[in-house]
């Protein structure tokens, strides 16, 4: 479990420098405004903040930037990285660390005892909460680059903080503590940079990014140690801010929303809508339904996922479920249907969305309702479904009757006492779909509906490679920096 320090205390003290300012800092660009905040045991830590110009009204993902005591300054991420982050539409916070630089305080960086040196991590999470309170900041989207010791204490952050969103660590050296968090969270992406004759680090950054189960780690070579290494090798920069890109700027922004089903309930929901999308252009969108034993939250990391391939999305509760629950009354699940279409309808109005791209993913009981929802819908062009109870005759007719290609996955061990094998009826609803273009999955070891995601990591990619091939006419890849 994810622990978050809610009680935090600080204190953040703003500085316009040489007087370059008029008006917001969100006005400038190229330029950085020199900052100052207090950590929670009264260590004044001091910095720059590189703020892109703002286009529009949306907010925007930032990246604390960490050094390497001992090696280099902050002065290096100057040169490289805080701009360059800025001019793609990405805010930068770099700063000394305490005992180094301008960050001086107390005691100098190579004095610290054992015990100063735990201090750091107050400094870690002091600089995500003054980005966190710049107005044009998404406190959601955090990321966090860390240099040699650094890079410790940026992972052990994100083993606390849910604002953190990606991790670049830099010739990294990292304890057990933080190799088990990156092994049992795959909900932070990480990148690993190092230089290939730096054997301990290329180690230790090899195992980090061999241990991470994110599908959008890697690790890329370069020449050198720390951040040094940005003046050794060509295009490392570019590759960089690219990766945080796509792992920050392209996860776009959730709304909590809510819509009526036509049978008068109140669904609540959560829209999300990819970021770094030429605001002029439609992207398809993806309604997920949940099963009869989970609610929204069970796609809660693959919708951010499906964002980072420019696909809108809409999670719901349906009809007593989660926030949808309508006081704990008992409501008719074979009216599911008519919330799964009223999610169609949400999501295809939305003025960013192409209403004619709509995808579904579906589980267990939801699977049936959602095939049944989409019967003479002509705006969904494909659904997939984990592990589907036999369909019934609404269902049945669209299978036969639409050209819908349908990806079906199941788990041949599946069994329900009251309903038999559900590899076999989600075997015949492949059987019965009309398009060409079907397929069936068919797991041994797998389980049961969205539980599969968990079981099986390699299926999230192959449904975001299937969703990218049917909604977007193109096969999504994995990024490579």
């Amino acid at each position: 479990m994810r622990l978050y320090r809610r009680n935090r205390l600080f204190l953040v003290t703003f500085a316009i420098a040489f007087g370059l300012w008029q008006g917001s800092l969100g006005e400038a660009f190229g330029q950085s405004s020199a900052v100052s905040f207090v950590t929670e045991d009264g260590w004044k830590l001091t910095g720059s903040l590189y703020l892109p110009k703002q286009t529009s009204n949306d907010p925007i993902p930032a990246v604390v930037l960490l050094t390497e005591p001992g090696w280099v300054d902050r002065s290096i991420y100057d040169t490289y990285l805080a701009q360059d982050l800025a001019e793609a539409g990405i805010a930068a916070l770099n700063f000394d660390l305490r005992g180094t630089g301008t960050s001086l305080g107390k005691k100098f960086f190579e004095e610290f005892s054992s015990k100063d040196l735990e201090g750091i991590q107050l400094d870690v999470g002091a600089a995500i909460e003054f980005l966190s309170s710049q107005a044009v900041v998404d406190a959601s989207r955090i990321g966090v680059v860390g240099a040699g010791m650094s890079s410790e204490y940026a992972v052990l952050e994100a083993a606390e903080n849910p604002k953190i969103q990606a991790l670049v660590l830099i010739s990294g050296t990292l304890s057990k503590k933080a190799k088990q968090y990156l092994q049992s969270d795959h909900s932070v992406p990480v990148l690993g940079v190092v230089g290939k004759d730096d054997k301990k680090s290329f180690r230790e950054m090899a195992e980090a990014y061999a241990i991470s189960t994110n599908r959008s780690s890697d690790l890329l070579l370069a020449v050198g140690h720390g951040a040094v290494m940005f003046s050794h090798t060509a295009g490392l920069e570019e590759k960089v801010v690219r990766w945080m890109e796509h792992n920050l700027k392209a996860l776009g922004t959730e709304i909590e929303v809510s819509f009526q089903s036509e049978d008068g309930g109140t669904l609540f929901g959560t829209l999300r809508l990819p970021g770094g999308v030429d605001p002029n252009t439609k992207v398809p969108g993806v309604v997920m339904v949940h099963g009869a034993k989970h609610d929204q939250q069970t796609y809660h990391f693959m919708a951010r996922e499906i964002a980072k391939q420019g696909m809108a999305t809409l999670r719901f509760d349906w009809r007593g479920k989660g926030k949808s629950a309508n006081g704990g009354r008992k409501l008719d699940q074979s009216k599911v249907y008519l919330d799964v279409k009223a999610a169609i309808q949400f999501l295809a109005s939305q003025p960013s969305v192409d209403s004619n791209r709509i995808g579904a993913v579906a589980a267990t009981l939801a699977c049936v309702h959602t095939l049944q929802a989409s019967l003479g819908d002509p705006r969904v062009k494909t659904i997939i479904l984990l592990t589907s109870l036999e369909p019934n005759a609404e269902a049945k007719r669209f299978l036969t009757t639409s050209d819908v290609p349908i990806f079906a996955i199941a788990s041949s061990e599946d069994n329900n006492y009251q309903r038999g094998s559900l590899a076999d009826s989600t075997r015949q609803v492949y059987r019965l779909s009309r398009s060409k273009q079907s397929e069936f999955l068919l797991y041994d070891d797998a389980g049961r509906g969205s539980e599969m995601l968990k079981v099986k990591l390699e299926l999230q990619p192959m449904i975001l490679r299937w969703l990218g091939d049917k909604l977007q006419g193109i096969i999504p890849t994995r990024v490579n920096p």
